[in-house]
């Protein structure tokens, strides 16, 4: 008998946890919209009749305001002068601020990079 109840219990049990369990609503409305304005109206749901003849009070709809346009920023204007390439020594330049100083190593960047100029602090360099 014992068995028989911890059996069918152990049964009713898996059964429970086996059914399908919506933790979440079928559908979500948008932030700012009422849930129940974006369902469609059923059967039940018929707007009330008018008797014809009679007024019907309108409320007029402000004009949607129209969307203000987010400034662009300005593109960048770069000060920076272009390195001097060392001749005979691919990967090298010189500072074009202070070319008597040494060399300056770009290997591994592209063309255009602005590079920190070693020789002349607060200066940048773009890589030829």
């Amino acid at each position: 008998m014992k068995r028989i109840f911890v059996f069918s219990l152990l049964s009713c049990t898996l059964l429970v946890a086996c059914a399908p369990q919506r933790s979440q609503p079928a559908y979500v409305a948008p932030f700012g919209y009422p849930s129940e304005a974006l369902v469609a109206p059923g059967p039940d749901t018929v707007p009330p009749e008018v008797a014809p003849g009679t007024a019907v009070e309108t409320v007029p709809t402000p004009p949607p305001a129209a969307p203000t346009p987010s400034p662009t920023p300005l593109p960048r204007q770069r000060t920076a002068a272009y390195g001097i390439p060392e001749p005979g020594k691919p990967g090298f330049m010189r500072s074009p601020h202070n070319p008597s100083a040494g060399l300056i190593d770009y290997r591994g960047m592209p063309p255009g990079t602005e590079v920190k100029d070693f020789y002349s602090p607060g200066k940048t360099i773009l890589v030829p």
